[in-house]
């Protein structure tokens, strides 16, 4: 499917199919399963599980507009209102928490589902806050701007320094992955290297 890059996702009429690949493909498929089933029953908007064949997770397909695109389309301040918004209810930490894995409503920017939760674990909620920010000012520059509507629907801005130092981390972590996964000098690991250099340059922002 268009925006799923770790695992093989494909839709199968009005199901969702992920098939889990690379290190601990087992124990991320069984964190997903795990944390959809606890963040439904919390009332977080996600997929509905419904079946669990090996090494895959079938969920419901959810409706609605891609959190990326409808940056690139002029909504940002509005989906990143939701996105703040939507953090405030989870939880757990995601792992990977931002317009990239979330779906909203076309008309009204609300959170209608949040999906890939095979990072999830347990921390701190600046992780998510943080690289929901580093989402935009990596693949998004030019909604850098409208970062202040993912504060005011946060409720909270914590300072810079906790913030860029939580993206610093998460960076080196997906250098890690994407080294186990294609190699330490595999083009994705370099990709990492340089965002890793990126992020570092950034300034203090409020």
């Amino acid at each position: 499917m268009r925006h799923g890059y770790t695992n093989d996702t494909r839709r199968d009429g009005d199901v969702v199919i992920k098939r889990f690949q690379g290190p601990d493909a087992e124990l991320r498929r069984a964190t997903e399963s795990r944390v959809l089933t606890r963040m439904a029953a919390a009332g977080v908007p996600v997929p509905d599980l419904i079946a669990e064949p090996p090494g895959e997770l079938w969920t419901r397909y959810v409706p609605g507009a891609h959190g990326q695109d409808l940056i690139d389309a002029g909504h940002a301040a509005a989906v990143l209102d939701s996105c703040g918004r939507t953090l405030t209810r989870l939880r757990t930490v995601h792992g990977d928490y931002g317009p990239n894995n979330m779906l909203f409503d076309p008309v009204t920017f609300a959170t209608v589902a949040v999906l890939d939760w095979e990072w999830a674990h347990d921390g701190d909620p600046i992780e998510d806050l943080a690289w929901c920010e580093w989402i935009v000012r990596m693949h998004h520059p030019h909604a850098a701007a409208d970062l202040d509507a993912l504060f005011t629907g946060y409720g909270h801005r914590p300072p810079w320094p906790a913030r860029h130092a939580a993206m610093l981390a998460k960076c080196h972590a997906m250098r890690t992955v994407a080294a186990a996964t294609a190699g330490p000098d595999s083009p994705a690991a370099h990709t990492w290297r340089h965002r890793i250099d990126l992020t570092e340059s950034w300034r203090p922002a409020r």
